[in-house]
C-alpha cells in the first residue's frame, strides 16, 4: 500500500486513547529588557493559545491526520477542565470524561522570541494514587464499552493519578479480548503496570528508567541491551525513541529488527513529539501497515512536529510531503494542497523545471541559486515522454524515476513534480510560486513569462556555468570529443 491510500484509510479506523489529559498554553511575546526589580527577563505578552496536552495530544494527533478517536480522560470540576473538555470536542474527539477530586492539570509554557523561557505547572502536589474501588471499575465497564469498532487501544500514561496495575491490566486483558491491540506511551515508575501490552513506545531516558539503570548516552551497544531488556521483561515490542538517532524496534524476544534515522531538518521544539509518534504509528498499523511502515511513517510525523513550535499536530498533506522520496515526489492531485499548506507557514515558493538529464555540477550550480531565491524549491520534472518529444527518440539518457531520486538526493530540493506537458505552465499554475526562476539564456520574454506575471510572482534568471551541458557530457561519456 502507498503512502497516499494508507494516509487516505485513515478516516476509516477508530482508535481508543485513555490516559492523562492536561491543557496546555503558551504565553508568546517579545522579551527584550531585565526587569528593574529582579535579574530576570521581560516579557511583554502578545498572545495566549491554549492546546491540548497529554493523551489528549495524542487524541488531537488522531484526528488531524485524519482518524476517527474516542478519548477516555480525567478532569476536575474546574475551569481548566471546562476549557480542555472544550477544546477536544471543537477538535472533533469524541470524549467520555471521568471526572475526580484532583485538579485539571494545565501547564503554561512562557515563550519569548520563539525560545522557550519557563514552565509553569498547576496540578496537586499530592502522590497520584490512581483511580481506585467502585469508581475504578466504573472506569474499566468504560473503557470495555467503547472497544467495539475501535482498531487499536493507546494508553497516554503521564502518572497524574488515572490509571493503576489493576486498571491497566484489565484494559490490556479486555482489549485482547475483543481482538484489538495495545499500544502503551509510558512511564518508569508504573512500569509494572504493562506487561502483556503489544507495544511500547518510550524515550531514551523513559526506557532506562523501565528496567532501573542510570542514565548514559545512548551507544549503539548500549541501546541493543536496553531495548533486548524491556522486550523480555514486559513481554512486549518496542520502539524505542532516540530522538536524533531515530527510532529502533525490537520484537518481543528481544530481537532487534531494524532502526530508522531521525527524518527532521530542524528540531524547534520536541513538546508532544512521542504523542504524535504513537498516534501516526497507531494509525498506520489501523490501517494495515506493516510495524516497518507503521514506523517509517511515524518517524516521519515526528520530524514534522518537532519543527512546529510547542505542542502541535500533523495533517496528512504534511506527511504525504515529508520524508523520504515518496512522500516528496508530488503528483499533480497533491501541488494545490502542498502549496496552500507552504503558504499558510508563510513559506517562500520558489519553481523551477527542466529534464535535469546526466544530472551534473551545472545543475547544482542553477538549483542552488534557485533555493536562494526563497524557503521552499519544488522542481517541475519532465517527464520521459515530454523529454523524448522536445529532445529526441534517444533522451533522457537517464529515466525519471531515478532522475527524480537524484534531485530529492540534493539538499537545495524540497519537493518534485513529474509533468508529462510539453511547457511547464499547468504545473506553475497549480503551485502559484512566489519566485519562478530559469536559464538567463531564455530572457525576460521566455514562454513561462505571461503567466509568471499574472500570478504575482516575479521571475529570475540565472547564468549557467559555461561549457556544462547535458548533451557535452554525453559526448565525452561517448568520447567524442578529447579531455584534458
Amino acid at each position: 500500500m502507498n503512502d497516499r491510500r494508507l494516509i487516505e484509510s485513515f478516516t476509516n479506523h477508530r482508535i481508543l486513547v485513555i490516559g492523562d489529559v492536561m491543557l496546555d498554553e503558551y504565553l508568546s511575546g517579545e522579551c527584550s529588557r531585565i526587569s528593574p526589580e529582579a535579574p530576570v527577563p521581560v516579557l511583554a505578552v502578545a498572545s495566549s493559545r491554549l492546546v491540548l496536552g497529554g493523551a489528549a495530544n495524542t487524541a488531537h494527533n488522531i484526528v488531524a491526520l485524519g482518524g476517527q478517536c474516542v478519548l477516555v480522560g480525567a478532569t476536575g470540576g474546574d475551569d481548566t477542565g471546562r476549557a480542555l473538555g472544550d477544546l477536544v470536542r471543537s477538535a472533533g474527539i469524541e470524549f467520555a470524561p471521568v471526572r475526580h477530586d484532583r485538579p485539571t492539570v494545565r501547564k503554561v509554557r512562557v515563550v519569548g522570541q520563539q525560545q522557550q523561557l519557563l514552565r509553569l505547572d498547576y496540578e496537586s502536589a499530592a502522590p497520584a494514587g490512581g483511580t481506585a474501588g467502585s469508581q475504578a471499575t466504573a472506569l474499566v465497564d468504560m473503557i470495555k464499552s467503547h472497544l467495539p469498532g475501535c482498531s487499536m487501544l493507546v494508553i497516554s500514561d503521564y502518572a497524574k493519578g488515572l490509571l493503576t496495575e489493576a486498571i491497566t491490566q484489565h484494559v490490556i486483558q479486555a482489549a485482547h479480548e475483543a481482538g484489538v491491540r495495545v499500544v502503551i506511551d509510558p512511564r518508569p515508575q508504573h512500569g509494572a503496570f504493562y506487561t502483556g501490552c503489544d507495544y511500547m513506545t518510550p524515550n531514551w531516558k523513559e526506557a532506562l528508567g523501565l528496567i532501573g539503570r542510570t542514565e548514559q548516552a545512548p551507544s549503539a551497544e548500549l541501546v541493543a541491551d536496553v531495548g533486548r531488556d524491556i522486550a523480555r521483561r514486559f513481554d512486549t515490542n518496542v520502539l524505542l525513541t532516540l530522538g536524533a538517532k531515530g527510532i529502533t524496534f525490537f520484537d518481543k524476544d528481544g530481537a532487534e529488527k531494524f532502526s530508522e534515522p531521525a527524518v527532521a531538518r530542524e528540531v524547534f521544539d520536541v513538546s508532544g513529539a512521542g504523542d504524535t509518534v504513537v498516534a501516526a504509528f497507531s494509525l498506520a498499523l489501523a490501517a494495515g501497515a506493516t510495524e516497518r511502515d507503521a514506523i517509517a511513517l511515524a518517524n516521519r510525523a515526528a520530524g514534522i512536529a518537532v519543527g512546529k513550535l510547542g505542542t502541535a499536530t500533523v495533517s496528512p498533506a504534511e506527511l504525504l510531503s515529508s520524508g523520504s522520496t515518496p512522500g516528496r515526489l508530488i503528483d499533480r492531485s497533491q501541488l494545490g494542497e502542498l502549496s496552500a499548506w507552504l503558504r499558510a507557514q508563510g513559506k517562500r515558493i520558489v519553481t523551477i523545471n527542466g529534464s535535469f538529464d546526466l544530472l551534473h555540477a551545472g545543475h547544482v550550480h542553477i538549483l542552488r541559486e534557485a533555493r536562494r531565491q526563497g524557503d521552499v524549491l519544488i522542481v517541475g520534472l519532465n517527464s520521459d515522454q515530454s523529454v523524448r518529444r522536445y529532445k529526441g527518440d534517444g533522451r533522457p539518457y537517464v529515466p525519471e524515476a531515478d532522475r527524480a531520486e537524484l534531485l530529492l538526493g540534493l539538499r537545495d530540493v524540497d519537493y518534485v513534480h513529474v509533468f508529462d506537458e510539453d511547457v511547464p505552465m499547468p504545473f506553475i499554475e497549480q503551485v502559484k510560486p512566489h519566485v519562478h526562476v530559469n536559464g538567463a539564456e531564455y530572457g525576460e520574454n521566455c514562454v513561462e513569462a505571461p503567466l509568471v506575471k499574472s500570478l504575482g510572482a516575479r521571475l529570475h534568471l540565472i547564468d549557467r556555468l559555461p561549457g556544462l551541458s547535458t548533451s557535452s557530457l554525453a559526448d565525452r561519456i561517448a568520447g567524442k570529443t578529447q579531455t584534458a
